[in-house]
């Protein structure tokens, strides 16, 4: 016997599932996340294959070179290490991001060649990025704060839309305009989500519970790197959101 329909009856209302806006700085954490996960491997080889040679010189030469109390040319080094070496793992680490949602599988040798071919683009758009950073901080603190959101994001801009310099630049801060506050709590997040492993490594030497070597310096570094990259691939995932808005 067939259900009884009553034709005066009004229309049910139609139920619309409302998806969550993608712009929404916890949807761009979960869908990191998902990425993050899905593809944990490849990354964390990736910046592996990078930092780990790079963690073991930057602790061998704070340890044998400069010295513990020489925190001005420990962190000058590591910086050179990053600017110059690790811009291959985040490289990396965004085309690894980059191809999951086409569902392309990338392997880590190709995450890894497609940060070397960057490196000539990643490197000249760093360059031109700290330059500005570093002369909004010492003629007026207040332009940095304004600057560094509205380029956090240039990294993927680079991997992604292939450009560079200037170019890439102004793209990061078209795509930022109107989100800063939104970009700048993202970025706050994601300080504090890296800054737990180090203020436990710093709990962990002042108590003297981890053993004062620089190897095992080293290995908690590479810890944070590829905590970082959860980083990168958060920026990655804003910097797509932005760009289908835009």
């Amino acid at each position: 016997m067939s259900d009884f329909f009553n034709p005066y009856a009004p229309p049910a209302a139609e139920i619309v599932v409302q998806p969550g806006d993608p712009l929404r700085t916890g949807v761009i954490m979960s869908r990191a996340w998902r990425i993050f996960h899905e593809r944990f491997m490849q990354i964390a080889v990736t910046v592996m294959l990078i930092w780990v040679p790079c963690e073991l010189l930057s602790c061998y030469m704070d340890a044998f070179v400069f010295g513990e109390d020489d925190l001005r040319k420990s962190f000058k080094f590591a910086q050179l290490l990053e600017n110059f070496f690790g811009i291959i793992a985040t490289a990396g680490v965004i085309h690894v991001a980059l191809h999951h949602g086409s569902g392309t599988p990338v392997s880590i040798g190709q995450a890894f060649i497609a940060g070397l071919k960057a490196w000539p683009r990643m490197w000249w758009t760093r360059f031109l990025t700290g330059l500005l950073l570093i002369l909004s901080f010492l003629l007026l603190v207040v332009p940095f704060f304004y600057l560094y959101p509205r380029l956090v994001l240039v990294d993927s801009v680079v991997i992604c839309e292939r450009l560079s310099g200037n170019a890439a630049m102004s793209r990061c801060q078209q795509l930022t305009q109107g989100r800063y506050w939104q970009v700048a709590g993202l970025l706050l997040i994601l300080m504090l989500i890296v800054g737990v492993p180090i203020v436990l490594l710093a709990v962990l030497s002042v108590l003297e519970i981890m053993p004062d070597f620089w190897i095992v310096d080293a290995a908690f570094g590479v810890v944070i790197d590829i905590t970082a990259a959860y980083g990168t691939v958060c920026f990655f995932c804003m910097y797509e959101a932005l760009s289908k808005k835009a």
